[in-house]
């Protein structure tokens, strides 16, 4: 069984890898509550006028959802 790999505490949770198979490679220090440091965070979060630009633009892929009954 492969050795299981989390992130340190106070760190950045930044994965990297597939099947299960991750690895945490940014030590960078992040706040208490916060997951990723400043610069991942730059890559995963959308900022809510970029989501709304995103939908009224027209072009592209919907984020808009559906729930099946």
């Amino acid at each position: 069984m492969a050795d299981l790999s989390l992130p340190r505490p106070g760190c950045c949770k930044w994965a990297e890898g597939d099947a299960g198979n991750y690895i945490f490679p940014c030590n960078n220090r992040v706040e208490a509550g916060v997951s990723y440091c400043s610069e991942h965070s730059a890559i995963v979060y959308i900022p809510p006028e970029e989501r709304r630009r995103n939908r009224s633009g027209g072009g592209g892929m919907s984020l808009s959802f559906r729930r099946a009954a």
